[in-house]
């Protein structure tokens, strides 16, 4: 898992490297990509290799495997990053998000015979997922330019240098060999390409910009993710303060 992270952060360094300097948002549509040329060549390489490998092994995993067997891996992989969560959960102070958190990773390992069914769901400690991205942008950071990693696919600096720092976090990483890690790796990715196989598809036919689709999604997501499902704050057009206490008047409407 650690090669993993490894890599994330290499090619998070190379798209540094490759790109030019200029780091404002776009104004025009308000969106932080100054790397788009870039960002779409590597996505262009990434959707060639999805169609040639990715997409096929996912859809010979979904046919192979039995849907109750393919839950049973999800669930797995989800058990052994419990204490990256865990550990994020607490730098972000939420003590309540950290003993679900620790319960679950309890419960499924046990009961759960070592994370492959999610017994603790069924008992009322629904999972959520946290990383260093997340938490640190809980705390105010700017998730920067976005990127397109090579076969990593979306992300942005402050996620990029996050998914780096879980590496280190992760204690199962540093206990497992490069051959272990590699096959974890492998058995993640696959997990993860056959679970949004179907929404990537939807994603692909409907859109006019599949590279503007994707990153806009992304970039939601993760803000979603960011505010742990609450809705995002009112945007205050007219500059008034939250504690004044005269609302401001609607624009009339010209004759």
């Amino acid at each position: 898992m650690k090669n993993h992270k490894l890599l994330t952060g290499v090619a998070l360094a190379a798209c540094i490297a490759l790109s030019p300097p200029a780091l404002a948002d776009d104004a025009a549509n308000g969106v932080n990509d100054p790397f788009e040329p870039l960002n779409r060549g590597i996505f262009a390489v990434n959707r060639t290799l999805d169609e040639m490998f990715f997409k096929p092994l996912a859809r010979l995993y979904i046919a192979v495997v039995p849907e109750k067997g393919r839950r049973a891996v999800g669930n797995i992989v989800s058990n052994l990053g419990a204490p990256v969560v865990l550990v994020n959960d607490l730098l972000q102070g939420d003590m309540d998000r950290a003993g679900v958190t620790l319960s679950r990773f309890m419960v499924n390992t046990t009961i759960g015979f070592g994370g492959m069914m999610d017994v603790a769901a069924d008992l009322g400690a629904p999972r959520h997922s946290e990383d260093f991205g997340q938490t640190i942008g809980s705390y105010g950071v700017s998730s920067g330019p976005f990127l397109m990693l090579p076969l990593f696919g979306p992300s942005n600096f402050r996620d990029g240098l996050g998914t780096v720092i879980d590496g280190f976090l992760d204690p199962l990483g540093a206990a497992i060999n490069s051959g272990e890690a590699v096959t974890r790796f492998a058995v993640e990715g696959l997990d993860k390409r056959a679970t949004f196989l179907d929404p990537s598809e939807a994603i692909e036919k409907t859109s006019l910009d599949y590279y503007a689709s994707i990153r806009s999604v992304y970039m939601q997501n993760r803000e979603y993710e960011i505010r742990n499902g609450e809705p995002a704050p009112l945007v205050d057009i007219y500059g008034f303060e939250e504690n004044d206490p005269v609302a401001p008047p609607a624009p009339k409407a010209k004759n």
